[in-house]
């Protein structure tokens, strides 16, 4: 405390001078403080510090921020009009997510300024326990049409430090889709390489000591999504709007607004330990409240998915009820029919759909994006981007009994995608329907205002193994990046737990897929495998796959490091379950506490690795809670196992 005395002290002596206007912000607990500085040249700039160990530590060195648009420039020549400050405190349910009660504390400032034109711009920072978010406002109103020229946000990182982030992918048929591989570890300020266009959110930097994460929440329509500029000398990494080629050039990459306007929340997580990158809830506190008033209709679960393990499946009713009685046998709630299921061989879609309605299973559709931005003809398309057609098919649909819909093949991030996101969920959620996209953008928030959107992919996943050589060598590390990074920001519909192997043999083990079933967060979990996989596990690995649940009440962080290992706890009711998976090609031996169980005794049922990587090892033991657990893992192994009461 008495460093941000001092701190405090040096603020008030340099606005006293009249060089600079500043004005600090903090956390309700003070250790997070964000000063907010007006240069001569009427530029803003911000810093933040974190309060660690009794050392102020700084997480971002002086940052600018400034937007320009085609009626004004507001980077510079601003004069200070106002700050109003007010502490912003919310509790909110989500049907999804690390935790389904979320409830924090923040104190907020609205800074007014204006242009050397005198139109006005608002900047809006909330500071939380964990982070901050910082947005522009736009105030009056106007039925005029503004475009976004440039935003001159910049984060501004210690230049020492780790850095672990994805490449914002080059354009083709298939891409941008958030499908690169995270690096798995490299020094800050480290370019994008050459053939890919910048870097992608979130980002996730180690400096100092610390822990920080960058990236964005709430898009509403009015913006695209941004990634970050390829060049980022001395850790200055810059906001960039979509690729204009990106959607085969059709529609304008940068941003159109009327007012009253704000942008996206730019994000930063920033914490003492990994802990709180993985645990952060900041997206979603960011994000608008849900549009859906009612949704007890929302239903997370486990999914049975043909499309990995034999493509053509999708186009026989035989085959998707053979999944059906998979998941009655496995009680999972939901069957997913995939690509081309209009083209049935062998009777109607409505036939495998009546079929799971009858046995208690709901059925998911797969539908392509369609419209102009896409060249993919898996079918079907054409029905999920011109609004009359969408609203029709959804009618239909969910008059058939269908649950919900995987949209896949989106390709861009230009603002018109993301009004066809929220066009989608808007229909779908009118219709009961929950919706999950793949080939598609980040996670930003829109589990909570859009709460039937339960999952979304932008991550390279398990059905990489069909089609990437270098997958099998890559998963196992990018496996325990992925909590860090992509699963800290929302869901991720990884397609998870494959014992088979397919055109590349996996080099995890048995026991690190069961984990991914608990390491990675899905409103629906699609258990990718074939049926007979899941059906010859040994009796305690399928009961565990039976029982394993797809929304948690609470997530704590355990232990870990990008690119080695991760442990995580998840609670679900009564019963927490604990997993953990090796990156590394060693034979690892890992010990934790179980401080985060409350006072009490309990039985823990293990199951780890076995002898080999195709065996596991079943255990059962009891414990005081803050007792530790000791288990030894093969090379890209893991385990996974259940906690309750006695």
């Amino acid at each position: 405390m008495k460093r941000t005395a001092i701190f405090f002290v040096f603020v008030i002596f340099m606005a006293s001078c009249d060089q600079t206007r500043n004005w600090t912000m903090q956390s309700p607990d003070g250790n997070i403080s964000v000063l907010l500085e007006l240069d001569k040249q009427g530029q803003l700039y911000y810093q933040v510090f974190l309060e660690s160990n009794e050392k102020t530590i700084t997480a971002i060195e002086p940052s600018a921020v400034g937007i320009i648009h085609e009626d004004g420039n507001y980077s510079k020549d601003l004069v200070f009009i106002s700050e109003n400050t007010e502490a912003y405190n919310e509790s909110y349910e989500l049907v999804t997510g690390k935790q389904t009660e979320v409830q924090y504390e923040s104190n907020q400032s609205t800074f007014t300024f204006k242009n050397d034109q005198g139109n006005t711009i608002e900047i809006v920072f909330r500071v939380f326990n964990d982070g901050l978010g910082y947005r522009y406002q736009f105030p009056g109103e106007s039925e005029k049409e503004y475009t976004i020229e440039n935003e001159l946000t910049e984060f501004n990182l210690p230049d020492i430090g780790t850095c672990w982030s994805q490449p914002y992918d080059t354009i083709s048929k298939w891409t941008p889709a958030y499908e690169t591989f995270y690096t798995r570890s490299m020094d800050i300020g480290t370019n994008a390489p050459e053939n890919k266009n910048g870097w992608s959110f979130p980002v996730t930097f180690n400096t100092n000591d610390i822990w920080i994460m960058i990236s964005e929440s709430n898009l509403d329509g009015t913006y695209p999504a941004s990634h970050l500029e390829a060049e980022c000398k001395d850790g200055v990494y810059r906001i960039r709007f979509p690729e204009t080629e990106e959607a085969f050039g059709k529609h304008s990459n940068k941003p159109v607004f009327e007012l009253p306007w704000n942008s996206p929340w730019r994000v930063i997580v920033v914490g003492p330990t990994p802990a709180t990158i993985v645990e952060t809830m900041l997206i979603t506190n960011l994000a608008d409240p849900s549009k859906i008033e009612d949704t007890s209709w929302i239903k997370p679960g486990r999914a049975a998915w043909s499309w990995w393990s034999d493509s053509p499946s999708p186009q026989y009713v035989k085959e998707q009820n053979r999944f059906t009685d998979l998941a009655v046998e496995m009680g999972w709630e939901y069957n997913l029919i995939d690509a081309n299921w209009d083209q049935m061989k062998d009777g109607h879609v409505t036939d495998a759909i009546d079929y799971a309605v009858k046995n208690g299973i709901g059925p998911i559709l797969w539908y392509n994006s369609g419209g102009n931005h896409n060249q993919v003809e898996e079918a079907p398309r054409n029905k999920m981007w011109d609004p009359e057609i969408r609203a029709a098919e959804f009618e239909k649909i969910a008059g058939w009994g269908v649950k919900g819909v995987k949209v896949d093949f989106f390709q861009s991030d230009k603002q018109a995608i993301i009004n066809q996101y929220l066009g989608i969920l808007k229909d779908a959620a009118e219709n009961k329907v929950m919706c999950n996209f793949h080939g598609c953008t980040l996670p930003r928030g829109w589990n909570r205002t859009w709460p039937n959107m339960v999952t979304l992919e932008a991550v390279p996943g398990g059905e990489v193994y069909k089609f990437g050589k270098n997958y099998p060598e890559y998963a196992p590390w990018h496996n325990t990046v992925l909590p860090f990074t992509r699963n800290a920001v929302g869901p991720m519909d990884y397609t998870p737990v494959m014992f088979s192997d397919h055109t590349y043999p996996h080099l995890t083990t048995y026991a690190h897929e069961l984990a991914t079933s608990v390491i990675f967060e899905s409103g629906i979990i699609h258990m990718a495998d074939k049926v007979e996989a899941y059906l010859s596990l040994p009796d305690q690995a399928k009961q565990f796959l039976k029982e394993v649940p797809s929304v948690w009440d609470d997530t704590r962080f355990i232990d870990g490091y990008p690119g080695d290992f991760i442990i995580l706890a998840r609670k679900n009711g009564d019963t927490w379950y604990v997993a953990g998976i090796n990156g590394t090609d060693d034979n690892q031996k890992y010990e934790f506490a179980t401080t985060f169980l409350p006072e009490g005794n309990y039985k823990v049922n293990m199951i780890a690795d076995g002898k080999t990587d195709t065996v596991f090892k079943f255990s059962e033991i009891r414990i005081q809670n803050g007792e530790s657990i000791a288990v030894s893992l093969l090379p890209y192994g893991g385990f996974a196992a259940t906690i309750n009461v006695e």
